[in-house]
């Protein structure tokens, strides 16, 4: 079995600064995707910024427990190389959105749609392709809820509920399902300028790449 180094590495290194940052007010906004400070040369925000979060203390859970969870599922399926490839492509696609949209903001969520769309689109159980689903049903669920109190955690709790279906009845569902409620995630959130929607679509698209070459990398070669 293959151990999760780069999963337990990327947890360490984003969860020390992000709970740090509870302790020292002044980090999170130092290393923050700013986009006014990176056009001024502080290009390293694009890589700071994806170590600290912006979600308060129930965001900051939500995202390092799902770097565990999707992390771990997504190294077992395909390797601590794909996991940096996935991950990665997430980040530049959402960092790339953040900036061009305006929009400042920290976090590894993005991050976290490459692996998600890896476990949708490139892992074969069905396990692995349903906690990808549910991840981006979770994405759409946080930007589709009221901002008001009560209506918030109503809407979150009712598309969690329906998110949580697709792992739940994972071995009657086909296969095929769980790519295409990742892309109807990520095509709605992209319309609203929601930079996690360009992060699916964008680990999407690595997930596609990386399918089309292990295929054919394993296909046999024919003897003259």
């Amino acid at each position: 079995m293959v151990k999760p180094i780069a999963t337990a590495s990327v947890l360490v290194v984003t969860a020390v600064p992000s709970v740090l940052q509870f302790f020292l007010p002044g980090l999170e906004p130092a290393l923050m995707r700013d986009p006014a400070a990176i056009d001024a040369g502080e290009w390293w925000r694009l890589v700071t910024s994806l170590v600290v979060q912006d979600g308060g203390v129930l965001g900051t859970l939500f995202n390092l427990v799902f770097l565990a969870v999707l992390g771990y599922l997504a190294e077992r399926s395909l390797g601590p190389a794909r996991w940096l490839i996935l991950y990665g492509a997430g980040a530049v696609a959402g960092q790339a959105a953040g900036y061009l949209f305006n929009d400042p903001g920290a976090g590894n969520s993005i991050a976290l749609c490459g692996l998600a769309a890896g476990l949708a689109i490139a892992c074969e159980g069905s396990l692995e392709r349903s906690v990808g689903a549910f991840y981006a049903v979770m994405l759409g669920a946080s930007a589709l809820a009221p901002s008001d109190g009560t209506w918030s955690w109503v809407v979150t709790a009712a598309l969690a509920a329906a998110g949580f279906q697709l792992v739940v009845h994972r071995e009657r569902l086909p296969l095929w399902i769980f790519p295409v409620v990742l892309v109807a995630v990520g095509v709605m959130l992209a319309a609203l300028a929601d930079l996690h929607g360009v992060a699916l679509l964008g680990g999407m698209i690595a997930a596609w790449a990386l399918t089309v070459k292990s295929r054919s990398t394993s296909r046999p070669t024919s003897l003259a």
